[in-house]
């Protein structure tokens, strides 16, 4: 098998991009190549050795998904064709529960033989509902609580309250009673020193609280973009 040799340049690239992790693998799903930014979006330090090893053998959060990704890699070479994705998992360097917008593509040799695939992953920009109501298309959705004012089970609340829920609604999507919904609600009113649902989204949005999506809306898995 060729071995792959990534031009100088490329590489120089790829090391100065803070915002994109790239990563290089050949045909057989085996890094050649993996930048800090790709690196830290594993959870893994600077320091770890990528190369001539299958995601598999890392102790990484989305290696549980490593045969969808070889079969998806074989997929690439076989047609030449680039796959985007989201895949959501434990993931950044904030080690926590996010989606990750993926593009992978062929890499080719001078002879055009497919020899590997090359993956770049970055941020999903989602704008939330809030944000896109009150005309802010430049703010966007976090996945870490922006503030320790509310429990995890609170902001659950709070982010569909945002949302334009109700408590039935809420209580609903949560599946839980609505006499529990009223009990977080009440919690966050003692925090907040507040008493109503209209007088807490304000407070949310004036202190900057509503563009929090909580772990619960999150669920794990790889999802390929047709089109």
């Amino acid at each position: 098998m060729k071995k792959i040799t990534l031009p100088a340049r490329l590489i120089r690239m790829f090391e100065n991009d803070p915002v994109v992790g790239w990563g290089v693998k050949d045909n057989q799903s085996r890094f050649v190549y993996v930048n800090n930014t790709l690196k830290a979006w594993q959870t893994l330090s600077p320091g770890i050795n990528y190369e001539g090893r299958h995601i598999r053998e890392m102790p990484v959060p989305v290696a549980e998904f490593a045969d969808l990704f070889s079969q998806q890699e074989r997929e690439i070479e076989r047609t030449g064709q680039p796959v985007r994705a989201i895949t959501t998992h434990i993931q950044g360097k904030e080690k926590i529960m996010q989606p990750a917008y993926s593009v992978q593509e062929p890499l080719y040799d001078n002879e055009h033989n497919c020899i590997g695939t090359v993956i770049s992953v970055r941020h999903v920009r989602i704008i939330t509902p809030s944000a896109l109501l009150d005309g802010k298309i430049i703010q966007h959705a976090t996945f870490e609580a922006p503030s320790s004012v509310f429990t995890e089970k609170e902001w659950e609340v709070v982010y569909l309250l945002v949302c334009g829920m109700n408590i039935k609604e809420i209580s609903s999507i949560l599946a839980i009673t609505a006499d529990a919904v009223n009990g977080r609600l009440r919690s966050c009113y003692r925090k907040t020193g507040l008493n109503s649902l209209s007088a807490l989204i304000s407070y949310c949005r004036d202190n900057k609280l509503d563009h929090y999506i909580p772990p619960f809306f999150l669920k794990k898995g790889h999802i390929i973009i047709r089109g």
